[in-house]
């Protein structure tokens, strides 16, 4: 009887050894890598990378799994804050494989200073996906590094075709202030894609330095896409050409005549006291000024101080055609509603 029983205890231990767990934690402190990799979710993936540290199944079934699983990189980057090597390498591996760099990238985050030591694998995978849409997080990743980065963000942008990438990288949230600076820094080519262009206004829509570089230094024509884009608020928009005609010589004033126009077509009540001004104070402004202003177009009230201001060139003393488009404005922009 009291063998019977012995075997009875012993199939009961065997037993239990074989059930399978139940939970993500079970399997974890069980080393049973198998289970968790059949449990398709973070939590899983998040145990697998902590297996991984010591026990290279684990490390091999997150590979396998980075083929679909962002997961699988985060559980990775996770490592590579720990020090753990299998991390760092499954990384840069991925980096350099064009189906996953994208992915890969998309999980590389500033928290732990790692970054830096991806740099010439981001600036690899940028190169190899430029011809192609998935770069974005790429992209955002090298932006995101700060000065480490910014040798590498300047080649970008000088490279034609690498140009567009690297500026939605750098227009993205994720975006160190450094990244900023070199886009402003290179020669204006290397900002010639509307891609740069586009993040040149966004970011200046909120960072002031950005702001008075766009006002006072960067090409006219990123003056006239900040007038047409919606992303500049017009209350920007009008410190923008305060600090401009403050700040740019009169021998700039013939290439801002059509930024101006596109500043006060779209943000008038806003730009009117900037127009009013200029008359008053910037005489070598009102040859822009009055082609700013469209005679046709209807401004309700919204250029009322402007209005008020333009008599003193249609009856003044610049040429004839600048007086003529004065009194058209008069005659027809100026004219009340209704």
């Amino acid at each position: 009887m009291h063998k019977r029983l012995v075997v009875a205890a012993g199939s009961l231990i065997l037993m239990g050894a074989h059930c399978k767990p139940t939970t993500i934690a079970e399997a974890e402190a069980r080393g049973d890598v198998a289970w968790l990799q059949q449990n398709d979710t973070p939590s899983a993936s998040a145990a697998l990378g902590r297996l991984a540290d010591g026990n290279p199944k684990a490390a091999a079934a997150l590979t396998l799994r980075s083929s679909y699983d962002l997961e699988a990189f985060r559980a990775a980057w996770a490592a590579v804050g720990r020090g753990a090597p299998w991390g760092a390498t499954m990384m840069h591996d991925a980096l350099g494989d064009p189906k996953r760099a994208d992915h890969a990238a998309a999980a590389m985050t500033r928290a732990g200073g790692q970054l830096p030591a991806f740099v010439p694998d981001l600036e690899g995978a940028l190169i190899r996906l430029s011809a192609t849409p998935q770069s974005a997080n790429v992209s955002s990743a090298l932006a995101s590094v700060g000065p480490p980065a910014r040798e590498a963000v300047e080649r970008r942008l000088v490279d034609a075709s690498t140009r567009a990438s690297m500026c939605v990288g750098i227009a993205s949230p994720q975006a160190d202030d450094d990244a900023h600076k070199a886009l402003v820094g290179v020669p204006p080519l290397a900002r010639d894609a509307i891609t740069c262009v586009d993040a040149v206004v966004h970011i200046a829509a909120s960072d002031e330095a950005s702001l008075a570089w766009l006002a006072a230094r960067a090409e006219p024509g990123l003056l006239g896409a900040a007038g047409k884009s919606p992303a500049m608020p017009c209350a920007r928009l009008h410190v923008a050409w305060v600090q401009a005609f403050g700040a740019r010589p009169a021998t700039d004033y013939p290439a801002m005549t059509v930024p101006l126009g596109y500043a006060v077509t779209r943000c008038a009540p806003q730009m009117d006291g900037v127009l009013a001004d200029a008359i008053v104070r910037l005489p070598a402004s009102h040859a822009i000024v009055v082609a700013a202003i469209d005679p046709f177009a209807s401004y309700g009230d919204g250029l009322r101080a402007t209005c008020a201001a333009l008599p003193a060139i249609a009856g003044g003393r610049d040429t004839p055609i600048v007086r003529e488009r004065a009194s058209d404005a008069l005659l027809h922009a100026c004219k009340a509603p209704g």
